[in-house]
């Protein structure tokens, strides 16, 4: 009997994680198919304008709010004001793989924290900048090409932790997948 009750309330442990990964799964199509659209309708905008080509229009930063991060942040403001681009600013909640019992995604409570989190940020840092934050679930590598690719970004700006050796080898680094993976120039800063 307490086999069966067990084994009933993994069921709905499995159940009740399977909803939370759909749902942050639609959101996230949801908003990159947004996001998507209004690039290409600036990208119209732009042409209709006839606008002065300039060396970048459309720069992503994803920081995981940490120093180096919002150093970069701070350089991509600085790029994004001497070309006139529309910056972008995502912050990717990840998910964590569980041994033997696959990825758990985010919740919506993480994504409300984070999204609160990136406000205050953008706030500080970001004012009179034109600026989009966005707010996806997923592998932080995987989601900032997919982003890249989704609103034809011109160049992405990362800060990087540094890491070598033993700790990148486990770890990999999120920097290096998307310099390897990227369509466009990528902007590491790396901490001393």
């Amino acid at each position: 009997m307490a086999d069966e009750k067990n084994r009933f309330g993994d069921e709905l442990n499995k159940i009740g994680s399977a909803k939370l990964g759909e749902w942050a799964a639609k959101s996230d199509r949801a908003l990159i198919e947004r996001l998507r659209r209004e690039a290409e309708e600036r990208i119209e905008k732009e042409r209709r304008e006839k606008r002065k080509p300039r060396a970048f229009n459309r720069i992503l930063c994803a920081t995981d709010f940490g120093k180096w991060s919002l150093t970069a942040l701070n350089l991509a403001k600085q790029i994004a004001l001497e070309n006139e681009a529309q910056l972008y600013v995502a912050h990717i909640c990840p998910t964590v793989t569980i041994p033997l019992g696959g990825k758990v995604t985010g919740t919506p409570e993480a994504e409300a924290a984070a999204r609160t989190q990136l406000e205050e940020v953008a706030a500080k840092r970001l004012a009179g900048i034109p600026h989009e934050l966005i707010i996806v679930t997923g592998d932080p590598a995987d989601r900032i090409i997919q982003l890249q690719a989704t609103l034809l970004v011109d160049l992405i700006v990362l800060g990087t932790q540094g890491r070598s050796g033993v700790p990148r080898f486990f770890l990999g680094s999120v920097a290096d997948r998307v310099v390897r993976a990227a369509a466009c120039p990528v902007l590491t800063i790396r901490g001393k």
